[in-house]
């Protein structure tokens, strides 16, 4: 009787290492794909484009635009307590001194507040550009395409590289101080000093109102 004859036993193993083989070539490619488009992600993602001096550029922007805005509220608000404690007749009291105290340390947590929004804001930059950098990784997994991967890599870096900021005008940072009105008119009498404090840039303090780093 005729038939097909059944596959020896050595062309089964033959078939079975073409296979295997063929398995391994491919799986050798896929990943060779894989790091050719990670090494491609890294490269964007790295220091080139987000090294130290791009995040102290972001935070440095941060502290530019809010820093001079406390300045100016500090110094008005140092005025306006020299008007009131002359026209209360206590600029040279213990009460001026304590009043000069309470100014410094409000605006001292003020700058410290501006400082840590500036490094908050800049972390929360870091974790946006590392997760935009996993979501590359991901798609690139997906397709397994590092052309494809890379092209969206570069969208991203290129949107993330001009990212500012998210600044407005500050409020109204300094609570004003109630001074006592008991020594007004003698305040009102005593002209020279008002005059003589109101002279100088910084009437109560030789100190600047924020200090910089």
């Amino acid at each position: 009787m005729g038939g097909k004859s059944s596959p020896s036993n050595s062309q089964m193993v033959q078939f079975e290492m073409e296979q295997a083989n063929e398995a391994k070539q491919k799986e050798a490619d896929r990943q060779a794909r894989l790091n050719v488009g990670k090494e491609a992600i890294d490269k964007l993602f790295g220091a080139d484009n987000f090294g130290t001096d791009f995040y102290e550029k972001y935070n440095k922007a941060s502290l530019d635009y809010n820093l001079p805005q406390l300045t100016t509220q500090y110094n008005k608000a140092k005025q306006d307590l020299t008007y009131d404690l002359a026209r209360a007749g206590t600029l040279r009291s213990t009460a001026a001194g304590q009043a000069q105290g309470y100014l410094e340390n409000e605006n001292a947590v003020n700058e410290a507040a501006i400082r840590a929004k500036a490094d908050t804001d800049t972390a929360s930059l870091r974790q946006s550009i590392a997760s935009q950098q996993q979501q590359a990784y991901n798609q690139l997994y997906a397709t397994e395409d590092p052309d494809v991967a890379a092209n969206t890599a570069t969208h991203m870096v290129a949107n993330a590289q001009i990212a500012q900021p998210n600044i407005s005008p500050l409020g109204d940072l300094f609570k004003p101080l109630v001074i006592g009105a008991t020594g007004a008119y003698q305040g009102y009498n005593d002209q020279t000093t008002l005059n003589n404090a109101l002279k100088t840039s910084n009437p109560l303090s030789s100190g600047s109102g924020v200090t910089t780093y």
